[in-house]
């Protein structure tokens, strides 16, 4: 649920001045303005990524209930309403970034203790006791109390810390440099997020980069800018972590970002922070729903708390289907949703750091978060309103009438002389939804409502509530057997086995409708209104009789399906409650870039699969050749492998969590045999069997003219199971193909030598072969999409780079991509980039003298000028072609002055000259 970090120099502040390679940088002028490099990953790389801790993140802020609150205030001591409603907001968004960056700040350098997420493998004794103290709370007096006792010390209380709890050197983080946060103002979403909209680095996107960086006061600003122009009603903030390399923060990451939303919640409310942003209106700010406020994104595929395949994390995630471009309906509108789960299976694979979150199709970055805020208040005030209608009206009935009452008021009416059709109807309705809803033997829902009592979300949320959420559960649980029983006699009567009588289905409550597939009217019916038997049995004055919005319910029977439906919404509300409930004491932290982090945690995605499929075909390819490419046999082997598939993801309860077991099928193995007819008849034709039709009719490496043909038959089946639920099994399925192809292989292939009575041998054919097994096994190695691969962009580089050609030329983009310069090549590239961390200084020029002594050897050299010194220096180091392995002599960093002035500025000159 926390944040993370990893941060190159980057420069912060760059003037643009005049056209392309005319441009010079300007000194870093803001120290919010500090850039990570960005990380363009496609989908394998972005799931993988998922389970390591983010360096960056985004922070959307809703300042509507700081401009209420300053509206209020203005018109109580006479001043203008809507400036101080402005001026409230932009308190409000600056006092959020800056009590976040001094937090993390205070973590960064030891100032603030770690607080783990993990209580079984932490060591501090009194946290542990609170935090579990707690685990049930939504606000505790307890951690409050002892995260004060913490605050105190960061602000120089001079207690020892190992007085405190038992916290050791292994609590803190301890980095020399103070402000290792960067935090600004997104304008509007450009290149500098070139990592939400980049799936493959390439020239376009590498020059919208360098643009966006050139011109980046159009786009960013510092978080704490006071310019009227920016909108504080939605805002959304970026904060950078400057983690070096040998920091280690994939170890503590999430610690800290646990750490940062829980003292955030609880400073402020207690710090001075607010109150230094805003004297006016700070202290009013504490009583703000903080926690509904403030939202904190991972900004891009890494995370703020590891995701794991629990309704928490599918629930907080399904939000992402909101952030996107327009008016969203999502299946926690519904009135029965099938939940978070169902739509990860259902969803599967997806696009991925293409914008499909529409941020760059706003002019604005604030007009983005508008739509998205929008889009979650209206779903969390839809959910909440439904909680807050079923508690209260189960309070009432439940306190106005026992469970074995209610069944009392119903029984004459549903065993009376004799019926109306309306009466009927009525009757039919009740028993259906009670059945459907509390009926253990047919079970659509009943399973599921029990399991509401075992949801520490939904316990959270009864806290106010005069009855707990397991009183009520029981009340329904025994009035709907009561209710139940009264509709098993009236069948046995057959009371709706009336000769001209038919349903009104209009008069299902809506869930109700969604369950038994009643489709909508075309024309607008009348609100269902119940019957009336006398004076209404239930109302809120009793002096008002049935006046408007006075009745509860008319009958038992109404209650009976008041009461149904109460229920029927508290276990619609628990699929989404940890999306949407304020039930947490911190801000919510979903992975909405990355739609890979659920599948992964569920085993829907597995990042690593092609990987090892290719190495599979490989080895199989290999044995084929041996068995049949070496003779002129027209047969061989083609083997494939499936990807083990989620069916269902089950449901079970653990402590109070929902967590999900995901069921599998095995991951299979298909063949196929082909008959390969070019070596018998000369002509490059081949015949497949294969028992699967989903297998590709690929039999050479190369393809030319082709003609191919297939025949596919399928049989399937479908088994009915208990809870409604239909089971597809997988099809049988055998395809049948033919196919010619004019390319060399198939020509080559009919070339044969005979020896006595042996089998004719095939030396060309055996050649082909191998070579076809390693051309597929390096085509599958290329897959873009499914096998992992990640750039780190350096911001600065690019621009550099940009100014320095006047665009960014096509050889640079691997080099760019490895997050370095442009030079003659990507180990001349990595040599600069080492000597400029080293030495500090720019590399003015650089000259590449390639391999060193030994033409066998992997030695290599530059020359290279710059700030250091009056001279040159040779750097030697070794590097690989691909640059991915590169070191140098730890003597020096490797380098030789050239000069006797470089020398001294090395430390080299031990004589004098």
């Amino acid at each position: 649920m926390f944040f993370q970090g990893s941060i190159h120099k980057v420069i912060a502040s760059v003037a643009l001045v005049g056209v392309c390679g005319a441009n010079a940088f300007a000194a870093p002028s803001n120290p919010d303005l500090q850039f990570n490099n960005l990380r363009i990953t496609n989908r394998a790389q972005c799931a993988i990524d998922s389970d390591a801790p983010t360096d960056t993140a985004l922070i959307v802020v809703d300042g509507y209930n700081a401009g209420k609150l300053a509206n209020s205030l203005a018109k109580s001591v006479g001043a203008d309403p809507e400036a101080m409603s402005v001026q409230g907001m932009q308190d409000f968004r600056i006092a959020v970034s800056r009590l976040t960056k001094n937090i993390m700040n205070k973590l960064f350098i030891g100032a603030l203790p770690l607080l783990p997420l993990n209580l079984k493998t932490s060591k501090l004794k009194n946290y542990n006791a609170v935090a579990v103290k707690c685990e049930k709370k939504t606000y505790c007096p307890e951690l409050n109390t002892y995260l004060a006792k913490l605050w105190d010390n960061s602000e120089g209380a001079g207690v020892p810390w190992d007085k405190l709890d038992n916290f050791t050197g292994a609590s803190f983080v301890q980095l020399k440099k103070v402000d290792r946060v960067g935090c600004m103002y997104i304008k509007k979403f450009s290149g500098l997020q070139g990592h939400l909209h980049t799936t493959d680095l390439d020239v376009a996107s590498l020059q919208d980069m360098a643009q966006a960086y050139l011109a980046q006061d159009q786009n960013v600003t510092s978080c704490e800018d006071r310019d009227a122009s920016l909108d504080s009603r939605n805002s959304i903030i970026q904060m950078n972590l400057k983690v070096g390399e040998g920091d280690n923060f994939t170890n503590y990451g999430f610690d800290f970002w646990n750490s940062v939303k829980i003292y955030l919640s609880f400073a402020w409310r207690y710090s001075n922070i607010p109150a230094q942003v805003s004297p006016q209106m700070g202290q009013l700010f504490k009583s703000i729903a903080f926690e509904e406020s403030v939202m904190m994104v991972p900004n891009g595929c890494k995370s703020i708390e590891k995701p794991s395949c629990d309704a928490e994390t599918l629930s907080l995630n399904s939000i992402r289907e909101l952030a996107k471009p327009g008016q969203n309906p999502t299946d926690s509108f519904r009135e029965n949703p099938e939940g978070p789960d169902k739509g990860v299976i259902n969803n599967g694979a997806r696009s991925v750091n293409d914008d499909f979150l529409g941020t760059r199709s706003y002019k604005e970055a604030s007009d983005w978060v508008e739509n998205f805020r929008k889009n979650y208040v209206q779903n969390r005030g839809s959910l909440k309103s439904r909680l807050q209608s079923a508690i209260q009206f189960m309070n009432v009935l439940s306190g106005a009438m026992t469970s074995s009452q209610l069944t009392e008021f119903v029984r004459p009416l549903a065993l009376a002389s004799t019926y109306t059709n309306s009466h009927r109807d009525e009757l039919y309705y009740l028993c259906t939804e009670a059945r459907l809803a509390g009926d253990q033997r047919l079970d659509f829902m009943k399973t599921g409502i029990d399991k509401i009592k075992k949801m520490d979300v939904m316990q959270k949320a009864f806290e106010g509530s005069s009855k707990s959420l397991d009183e009520l559960s029981n009340y329904f649980d025994s009035a709907a057997t009561g209710v139940v029983s009264l509709c098993d006699n009236l069948e046995r009567q057959n009371i709706w086995n009336v000769k001209g009588y038919t349903v009104d289905r209009d008069g299902f409550n809506s869930w109700a409708k969604e369950i038994l597939n009643i489709p909508a009217s075309n024309e607008v019916t009348p609100q269902f209104t119940p019957m009336a038997f006398g004076a209404p049995l239930l109302v809120w004055d009793t002096n008002k009789g049935n006046a408007t919005n006075n009745v509860i319910c008319m009958s038992g029977m109404d209650c009976a399906r008041k009461m149904t439906k109460a229920m029927v919404d508290l276990y619609a509300v628990s699929k989404y409650a940890d999306a949407f409930l304020p039930t947490s004491s911190t801000v919510a932290s979903p992975d909405i870039f990355n739609p890979y982090a659920d599948l992964k945690a569920c085993k829907i995605y597995d990042p690593w699969f092609q990987t090892r499929r290719a190495n599979k075909r490989l080895f199989a390819d290999l044995t084929s050749t041996v068995l049949f490419g070496w003779n002129a046999l027209p047969i061989y082997i083609d083997v494939d492998f499936t990807a083990p598939k989620v069916t269902s993801l089950k449901q079970l309860i653990e402590d109070g969590s929902v967590k999900f077991d995901p069921a599998l099928t095995k991951s299979k193995m298909q063949y196929s045999i082909l008959a390969d007819f070019g070596p018998l008849v000369g002509a490059p034709c081949a015949v497949s069997i294969a028992p699967h039709s989903d297998k590709a009719f690929n039999f050479y490496a190369f393809n030319g003219i082709s003609m191919n043909y297939c025949k596919t038959k399928t049989d399937g089946t479908a088994i009915g199971e208990t809870s409604g639920n239909v089971d597809n099994k997988d099809p049988k399925s055998h395809s049948y193909c033919g196919g010619c192809s004019i390319n060399f292989v198939g020509v080559a292939s009919g070339a044969a030598m005979t020896s006595g009575y042996a089998l004719p041998v095939n030396p060309i054919k055996l050649g082909i072969y191998f070579f076809r097994s390693i051309y597929r096994f390096v085509q599958a190695k290329k897959d873009k999409v499914n096998i992992p691969n990640s750039s780190d962009v350096n911001l600065q580089r690019v621009a550099e780079t940009y100014q320095k050609f006047g665009f960014i030329p096509e050889y640079c983009v691997n080099q760019l991509g490895a997050g370095v310069g442009c030079y003659q090549n990507i180990c001349a590239a990595k040599a600069a980039d080492f000597f400029e961390r080293y030495t500090g200084k720019k590399v003015q020029g650089l000259d590449y003298e390639g391999p060193k002594g030994n033409t066998d050897s992997i030695t290599k050299s530059v020359r290279i000028r710059s700030a250091l010194c009056d001279g040159d220096v040779r750097l030697s180091f070794n590097c690989n072609d691909d640059g991915k392995k590169f070191s140098t002599y730890d003597r020096f960093g490797g380098m030789y002055g050239l000069t006797k002035n470089c020398r001294d500025a090395i430390g080299q000159n031990f004589w004098g000259h």
